[in-house]
């Protein structure tokens, strides 16, 4: 009895308390800058350097946008922009076609030129030719009629864009089916594109590779017909490691929940080598970002509980902490840190008590514990953060005004 009374209380000292942790207080992000847009406008990523913050995003048909100049291309359009840290706009560029393209994704690369990722329209022209002999036509002729037959999104584009803004080419590659890019990841020789390809029975994951002279090649398919990929980073050895959810059985792995949110690993082909479940029993999961440092954001909802998910992993998919948090989104993380709306209290957060759902920034130490958090005020959904080694973090989120985004800065505590 005395043995078990004394390996209780060693266990108890043993196992890392959250109670444990020093409290932090919470303090309102001053560095906020508004964003241009218009309605149904749309950023959908953004990537930090030393002299400001780059965006990708959509602009709608008509918008009353000032983020870009002229007159728009097409239905709605892909654009870029770069705004400096004091929220000057630097330079911005629409991207697309006179039909509708979107752009949902960028990375630079090592000669600071950037890749952007999207989709246009894919239409074909139907001609009709019609012979009539009705009165206002007596002398019968020919009558030749053009239609337009929208197909969707069949086009994947790769927009080419140098560091002053200009459009140094574009790699398409056209699916017989539409096609949602979600993320990509440089390579030696090319790009590495995660998407979601529509199929009759629902979508799949798909992960291509483009070469820089423009040949795209498919080289994994994943899931059978309710799978989707959200992200893909490039390893240091040149393999990959990606994020997404499914309900389908994935090299053998089966559902454990309503649906599962998954983490691949692929070979430096693209070849899918292993897939680790984070699951719960009746629980919808999806991982939607992921971090260089594999600290990766999702969602779990489960009835009328829905929580953020922020959980380190190493490079090989193993979990070393993790925690879930009420909200109403998401979490989208960054380097060490992570971003949510959170809608209820935080442990070790000594003054938070949202009223509503409201965003918040945290940045983690290696253990998991909080060591810095920061209320983005004003912001009702997190859309984007990027970081900056030795700088900090640029957080892009909507505003409770309609169709207001933001960008905040927070600067670098130490990791």
């Amino acid at each position: 009895m005395k043995y078990r009374f004394l390996l209780a209380i060693v266990l108890t000292l043993l196992i890392p308390s959250a109670n444990a942790a020093p409290s932090v207080k919470v303090t309102p992000a001053t560095n906020s800058i508004s964003i241009p847009l218009g309605v149904n406008d749309e950023i959908s990523k953004s990537y930090f350097a030393n002299d400001g913050t780059t965006l990708v995003g959509t602009l709608a048909s008509g918008s009353s946008q000032t983020l870009v100049s002229g007159a728009g291309l097409g239905g709605t359009d892909g654009f870029i922009a770069k705004i400096s840290l004091d929220g000057k706009l630097i330079w911005g560029l629409r991207l697309g076609s006179e039909f509708e393209d979107v752009a949902t994704s960028l990375i630079a690369d090592s000669a600071n030129t950037y890749w952007v990722l999207g989709a246009s329209e894919s239409v074909v022209t139907l001609t009709n030719i019609e012979t009539t002999t009705v009165i206002i036509n007596p002398d019968s002729v020919t009558v030749i009629k053009e239609n337009k037959k929208h197909l969707g999104q069949l086009v994947t584009n790769i927009w080419h864009i140098s560091q002053t803004g200009e459009l140094l080419g574009t790699i398409k590659s056209l699916s017989e089916t539409p096609i949602t890019p979600r993320d990509l990841a440089l390579s030696s020789d090319g790009l590495i594109i995660a998407s979601d390809l529509m199929i009759t029975s629902g979508r799949i994951g798909l992960f291509s590779k483009c070469s820089f002279a423009g040949s795209c090649d498919t080289l994994s398919r994943v899931g059978v017909k309710n799978t989707s990929l959200r992200a893909i980073l490039r390893n240091k050895d040149g393999t990959y490691f990606a994020v997404g959810k499914s309900a389908d059985s994935i090299l053998k792995t089966k559902l454990s929940g309503s649906i599962d949110g998954v983490i691949l690993t692929l070979t430096s082909r693209g070849v899918i080598k292993s897939v680790v479940r984070s699951s719960l029993a009746k629980t919808l999961r999806t991982w939607e970002s992921a971090s260089d440092t594999y600290l990766l954001g999702g969602f779990a909802v489960s009835g009328k509980t829905s929580e953020a998910s922020i959980t380190q992993f190493s490079q090989s998919a193993k979990p070393i902490w993790s925690m879930r948090i009420p909200s109403a989104t998401t979490a989208l993380t960054a380097g060490h840190s992570a971003i949510f709306a959170s809608k209820g209290l935080i442990p070790t957060l000594s003054n938070w008590k949202p009223k509503t759902a409201s965003v918040i920034y945290l940045n983690f130490d290696g253990k998991g514990v909080i060591k810095e958090a920061r209320a983005i005020v004003g912001a009702v959904n997190p859309v984007s953060i990027s970081y900056l080694k030795g700088v900090g973090y640029s957080i892009i989120t909507q505003n409770v005004v309609e169709s207001g985004y933001s960008v905040t800065f927070v600067a670098s505590s130490g990791n």
